[in-house]
């Protein structure tokens, strides 16, 4: 069976993001010589999970946070990994290790003090692994945003080959999305995508090839579909990249690929410009620090509640970790 699953080049875009990362960490972004200054990270590219981030902040766009910006998933966990007192944001299939589920090496969750109480309680401490994590999104403890639907789009409707995939991921396919620390959607949610699907063709026959590309968050998902659909129908082929929610979006709406992966809410002109989705699964966003970090303890204990984190982002009146658990 061949399956045309890009991933050379996503590799080594990942490489010269972490060389850039270090350089970065090396020049010192954000907090001057003082070695509790925070050193605050955004990302470069038009995406989901800084959309989705901004949206918790007060209802603040992509535009408006600070920091220093990185393209791509994997660069602000490299760049956060090499940056003592670094934070950032991630999509959760980056923050934690896809095979054993712990955190990403030299990279811990920060946790969001919800009730903003100045402490971290039992009902809000699941950031140990990625299968606690998921628990709470499924369970609605973790907060939405920053948790959020995924979907595949394309324009004005999925037919052909890409329907039958997308049905099978909808059904079949649905019980892959633990396994690859996602949550499954409610059967509602799964429901009403089928719907829009519309009748089923003709899964005996299928050939051909479906290029996708888009968001980084659902790029490990979509993979796993990929390569589980392909062991079904080995005729079928697939050609996907990630490159963040606005490029698959982009590329979707112009007919470059057959499926746009984005991460984040649907805009009103992209559904006038003829933007037809289907949610597939869902996940959320996690601000991430070093695990270096001088007062990583007292973080992990208190947390960071919401206005913190946009006088962080947003203001950038908070600069000094001693402030946050001050």
């Amino acid at each position: 069976m061949r399956k045309q699953i890009i991933f050379g080049g996503v590799v080594r875009a990942i490489a010269c993001l972490g060389l850039l990362a270090v350089v970065l960490a090396t020049w010192g972004c954000g907090g001057g010589g003082n070695e509790y200054g925070i050193s605050l990270y955004t990302r470069s590219d038009s995406c989901g999970a800084a959309e989705t981030w901004a949206l918790y902040l007060d209802g603040h766009k992509q535009d408006e946070l600070k920091g220093t910006a990185i393209y791509g998933d994997p660069g602000i966990a490299v760049a956060v990994q090499n940056d003592a007192r670094g934070i950032g944001f991630n999509n959760i299939g980056y923050a934690y290790q896809m095979d054993t589920g712990l955190q990403t090496k030299s990279l811990r969750v920060v946790p969001i003090d919800i009730d903003d109480n100045g402490r971290i309680d039992d009902w809000e401490d699941f950031y140990g692994t990625k299968q606690e994590l998921t628990t709470a999104i499924a369970n609605g403890l973790y907060p939405s945003p920053p948790a959020r639907d995924l979907h595949f789009v394309t324009k004005h409707g999925f037919t052909g080959l890409t329907a039958e995939f997308i049905r099978w991921v909808l059904t079949d396919g649905q019980q892959y999305v633990g396994e690859a620390g996602y949550v499954t959607l409610s059967d509602a949610k799964i429901q009403e995508g089928l719907d829009k699907l519309g009748d089923e063709g003709n899964e005996d026959s299928l050939t051909g090839t479906i290029a996708i590309s888009g968001a980084w968050a659902l790029y490990p998902m979509t993979v796993k579909w990929a390569e589980e659909f392909g062991n079904l129908h080995p005729d079928v082929h697939f050609d996907i990249a990630a490159g963040g929610a606005g490029l698959g979006m982009t590329q979707a709406l112009e007919n470059q690929v057959d499926i746009g992966m984005v991460s984040r809410e649907i805009y009103q002109s992209e559904i006038a410009a003829g933007a037809f989705w289907v949610s597939v699964t869902k996940d959320a966003v996690v601000p991430v620090m070093n695990a270096k970090n001088p007062l990583l303890e007292d973080i992990l204990e208190s947390g960071v509640g919401r206005q913190q984190f946009v006088d962080i982002w947003i203001n950038e009146t908070l600069t000094d970790w001693r402030d946050v658990t001050g």
